[in-house]
C-alpha cells in the first residue's frame, strides 16, 4: 500500500493539510479506503472514495442526522467531497469484529440493539429515501447476475419475472411493520464499543452508514444477528429478538419473526451476489470464504413455511 499512501500524501499536501504521518488502515467491499493520519499528535481517519462520488455527501448529511438523534457517529474534521475524501474521528481499536467472542457476544449484541431500540423510538423527520420493494428486488437480482454464473447455473427473464412476483408478495409482511431509520449495513465491521459511555445506547458507535434509508424496523437487527462474517447462533438470535421486542409491545411477535426470515433470505441473496461480484469483477478473493456460511443461512431460512413458494422456486438453483 506504499504507492497508495504516497498518492494520499500528495492529496493532503495539495490541500495544505498538515500531518505528521499517514498509514493505510483498511479497505472494504466498496471503493472506500481508510487511512490513519497523525495530526498534532492525535490520530484521525482519512476516509476516501472516488472523486465526486455522492456517497461522501451522503455520509456528511447522514452524520448530521444521526448525531441529532444521539447516535455515536464520527466527528468530521475536514470535508473535501469534490476530491472524494473526509478526515473523521478515529474510533480506536474496539471494533466489534476485533473484540467479539463467545464470552462477550451477548453483551455486545445488546449494546448494538439498545442503539436500535433508541433510534426506533424516534419519530422520522428526515427525508431519507425509502427501502421500497423495487430496491429490494434490484438488490436480489445480483444473486442471479453474479452468483449463479459462478456455480454455474443459468436463469432466464421468465425466472426473474416469477421471482419478482414471489418476492413482492413476501415483502408485504415486513412492510407491515413500523418504519424506522435503517443503517443498512449493521454488522460487526461497522460497529465500535464505547464502554465508558453512561447511556447504554451510546455504547455502540457507528461507521459506514452513508447508504441509510427508511424502512422496515426488522432490517438492521437481522443484519446484526445473521452476519455474513460470523456463524449464526439460533439460541442467541431468539434471545436477542425477544430482547428487542420487549421494548415494542405494539409489534406483533409472529409477524416480526416471519419478517425477519423474509428479510434474511433477501439479504443473503443480495450478499451472495455482491461477494460473487467482488470475486469475479473486482478480484477481491477474501470474500469467498464467507459464501458457504451465507448460503447455509439462506437455506435455513427457506425451510420455514412462509417461504415455501420461494424455496420451491429456488430448488433448481440451490439444491
Amino acid at each position: 500500500m506504499i504507492n497508495i499512501e504516497k498518492i494520499f500524501k500528495k492529496k493532503l499536501n495539495k490541500n495544505k493539510i498538515q500531518f505528521q504521518s499517514i498509514k493505510f488502515l483498511a479497505g472494504d467491499a466498496s471503493n472506500r479506503k481508510y487511512f490513519k493520519i497523525l495530526q498534532n499528535g492525535k490520530t484521525k481517519v482519512l476516509m476516501n472514495n472516488q472523486e465526486n462520488d455522492t456517497s461522501i455527501i451522503e455520509f456528511i448529511d447522514k452524520t448530521k442526522v444521526f448525531k441529532e438523534l444521539d447516535i455515536i457517529v464520527p466527528k468530521i474534521f475536514g470535508s473535501f467531497p469534490e476530491q472524494g475524501f473526509l478526515i473523521i474521528e478515529d474510533f480506536g481499536d474496539e471494533k466489534y469484529s476485533k473484540i467479539i467472542n463467545k464470552n462477550n457476544q451477548e453483551q455486545l449484541y445488546k449494546n448494538a440493539i439498545d442503539t436500535l431500540i433508541h433510534l426506533h423510538k424516534k419519530k422520522i423527520k428526515q427525508n431519507f429515501e425509502n427501502y421500497t420493494k423495487t430496491k429490494f428486488y434490484k438488490e436480489s437480482v445480483l444473486f442471479f447476475e453474479w452468483y449463479l454464473p459462478l456455480i454455474p447455473k443459468k436463469f432466464t427473464v421468465e425466472h426473474l419475472k416469477k421471482f419478482k412476483d414471489i418476492l413482492y408478495e413476501l415483502l408485504t409482511l415486513p412492510m407491515n411493520l413500523p418504519n424506522t431509520y435503517i443503517h443498512r449495513d449493521y454488522h460487526v465491521d461497522n460497529l465500535f464499543l464505547f464502554k465508558n459511555k453512561k447511556k447504554t445506547y451510546q455504547k455502540c458507535g457507528w461507521i459506514d452508514y452513508q447508504d441509510a434509508l427508511i424502512g422496515t424496523c426488522v432490517y438492521d437487527l437481522m443484519s446484526l444477528l445473521e452476519d455474513a462474517r460470523r456463524d449464526s447462533n439460533n439460541k442467541i438470535n431468539i434471545k436477542m429478538i425477544q430482547y428487542y421486542l420487549e421494548n415494542f409491545r405494539n409489534i406483533d411477535n409472529e409477524l416480526f419473526i416471519k419478517s425477519f426470515r423474509i428479510i434474511a433470505v433477501q439479504r443473503h441473496m443480495k450478499v451472495l451476489g455482491i461477494f460473487a461480484r467482488l470475486y469475479k469483477r473486482d478480484k477481491k478473493n477474501e470474500y469467498i470464504i464467507h459464501m458457504p456460511r451465507v448460503l447455509n443461512m439462506l437455506k435455513k431460512n427457506l425451510e420455514f413455511e412462509e417461504l415455501r413458494k420461494l424455496r420451491d422456486f429456488l430448488l433448481e438453483f440451490l439444491y
